[in-house]
């Protein structure tokens, strides 16, 4: 700070090593010893994880602030009051309340990018270190408004972070309800007769009728999505085998060194995508993948069902449709991520959808023109569900960005008034937090009071 940052008015360079006492936690204290649960007669223990042990008896009494010394998350502080331990790897942090307030160097303690640390496998903090750097230190009034102002500022951006993360949630919800309403018949509702017509419209066009009548119709249950409603009158429900043509059989799988060796410019798709690129082809077209294998045909983390064109090669993992003429594949597409495919799926440990269980998904297939007309708007949908997100995870990783930022001016004085204006525009004096340091050490020097470090 001396010669590197200009300080506010009324503030002064100190070291923490000056205004506050510290010592290790008890190496006596053992966590895996300790109790997991709070009972009648026990202390709260803080660990290098928190304050998540108890204890038969109290080390401490009064406030203090608890650092993780030692770990990943080293740096990480906690507040402690009342009566307390402080275990191995943490180390306990009181302050001198004349010069600095608790709560104000908690906001500094708690950055876990203001300790020096060492160590690579297991960092630690570097607590002499830290405390002989210069520190700047306001007033102890501004300190209050500082910390004041910043747990307000904090708590608009945590609420705000909440309504991005709803928002999020709205998204994914939003997703699956186009895909519900466009394999349900309600998405394009707007294009069909009325029910009292609809009866009596005459079959379908554009179904490929010799393929949906060769196939008897399969029985909706309450896990083939949209509520396992029927579907609207001018559409026809089959298995889905009766609209594709399998083309599993031409599935090569490739190990990684294999891989390795032949990298090229085609891509190798596995159960959830593109996870390599290889020098040859086994496919040239359009195509249908669905997974066959993976957690993630039950979880749905990412689709089960994509589009792959043009050349490409594709291993056991994934089954390989092409739709026969009169079925879209987008439509599929959309059909298929609809569904919540835990009654098709066999295993647990490694959930499978064979290729016989694919096969026989029962499949509500509109005429043709409404197959493109369904995938036109949901694609308009997910694209404008996209480009909310979009906003959505840009405002998130600024609002992940704002403590930082916050900190940063309210450790600079630029946060809120500082003490000497306030004082000048109230007409009253203003104690200089250098002359508070003074009158301190100075009382400290005829007493010969010592700290308790």
């Amino acid at each position: 700070m001396s010669g590197r940052l200009r300080l506010p008015e009324a503030w002064a360079e100190t070291t923490l090593a000056s205004i506050c006492a510290h010592r290790t936690g008890s190496s006596k204290l053992i966590k895996g010893k300790l109790h997991p649960e709070r009972r009648p007669g026990r202390y709260q223990a803080f660990s290098a994880s928190g304050p998540d042990v108890w204890c038969d008896r109290w080390e401490h009494e009064g406030e203090a602030i608890v650092v993780s010394a030692v770990g990943t998350r080293c740096g990480k502080a906690f507040k402690a009051r009342g009566r307390w331990s402080a275990i191995a790897n943490t180390h306990v942090v009181w302050p001198d309340g004349r010069a600095i307030d608790l709560d104000y160097l908690f906001l500094h303690l708690n950055d876990e990018g203001f300790w020096v640390k060492g160590g690579s496998a297991q960092p630690f903090v570097k607590v002499r270190e830290t405390f002989e750097r210069p520190f700047a230190l306001p007033p102890l009034p501004e300190q209050r408004r500082i910390v004041a102002k910043v747990e307000a500022l904090l708590a608009e951006v945590d609420a705000a972070k909440a309504r991005l993360a709803r928002a999020s949630l709205v998204l994914r919800r939003l997703r699956q309800a186009v895909l519900s309403a466009a394999c349900s018949g309600r998405l394009t509702e707007d294009l069909r007769a009325p029910p009292s017509l609809a009866a009596a419209a005459p079959p379908p066009a554009g179904l490929a009728e010799p393929l949906v009548r060769a196939w008897p119709a399969a029985p909706l249950t309450a896990s083939d999505g949209a509520g396992a409603r029927p579907p609207p009158a001018s559409w026809a429900l089959c298995p889905l085998g009766a609209l594709v043509d399998n083309h599993d059989g031409r599935r090569v799988p490739l190990n990684s060194t294999v891989r390795e060796r032949r990298r090229g410019p085609y891509p190798y798709y596995g159960a959830s995508g593109i996870i390599d690129s290889i020098d040859g082809y086994r496919f040239d077209g359009d195509y249908l993948l669905v997974a066959e294998d993976g957690a993630n045909l039950l979880s749905r983390s990412t689709a089960v069902a994509f589009a792959a064109s043009g050349r490409f090669w594709v291993n056991n993992h994934a089954h390989v449709l092409q739709p026969k003429p009169g079925v879209v594949l987008g439509y599929l597409e959309l059909l298929l991520n609809s569904l919540d495919l835990q009654h098709h799926v066999t295993g647990s440990a490694q959930p499978k959808l064979t290729q016989a269980a694919l096969h026989a998904i029962p499949a509500p297939l509109p005429p043709t023109e409404e197959q493109v007309e369904i995938v036109r708007r949901a694609r308009a949908l997910f694209a404008l569900a996209g480009a909310i997100e979009e906003r959505v995870t840009a405002a998130a990783a600024r609002a992940d960005r704002l403590p930082q930022a916050i900190l940063a001016r309210a450790f600079s004085g630029e946060l809120v008034p500082t003490e000497a204006e306030l004082a000048r525009a109230e007409g009253r004096g203003c104690e200089p937090a250098g002359a508070l340091l003074r009158r301190i050490h100075g009382d400290q020097a005829g007493s010969g009071a010592s700290g308790r470090g």
